[in-house]
């Protein structure tokens, strides 16, 4: 699963190189073929997942002590879903990339040689379900905004 999370964001960075990123923001110029120069803007339309492929995408463990890629609520509070309180609380405790935890457990794996489910990486990563994958450009919003 490790070097699966690793890979998809690899891929991710080839994808959205600075020359995308320019693009996506400002346009490029084409010929089209009626002859007529447009400015043109890249996108990725859709990127449809399940859970499993969520998961992958917000470097969180697959079904995990706090299993939303967007919140950290954990799932003793399923049970709360929809109320008052659930809303309160998913905005009081909104899922923010820890690169320092991240780091260090990429420390223990690539330096140290413990393993990606030992105990050392796991005190590192602490609560909230994170893995030890950088994360690609994905969290920049870039997919995420409109324009």
């Amino acid at each position: 699963t490790h070097c699966r999370r690793e890979l998809f964001h690899a891929c991710w960075n080839i994808l959205l190189d600075s020359d995308f990123l320019h693009a996506y923001r400002h346009g490029i110029v084409l010929q089209c073929p009626d002859g007529i120069l447009r400015r043109v803007f890249p996108r990725i339309f859709t990127y449809s997942a399940d859970y499993p492929e969520k998961v992958l995408i917000a470097t969180i463990k697959d079904m995990g002590s706090c299993p939303c890629p967007r919140c950290l609520v954990p799932k003793a509070s399923f049970d709360l879903l929809g109320l008052a309180r659930d809303m309160r609380d998913r905005f009081a405790n909104l899922r923010a990339y820890s690169l320092a935890r991240v780091t260090a457990a990429r420390e223990f794996i690539y330096t140290g040689g413990n393993t990606v489910d030992g105990s050392k990486v796991q005190t590192a990563l602490g609560e909230g379900s994170w893995v030890p994958t950088m994360v690609s450009r994905l969290s920049e919003g870039i997919l995420l905004t409109s324009s």
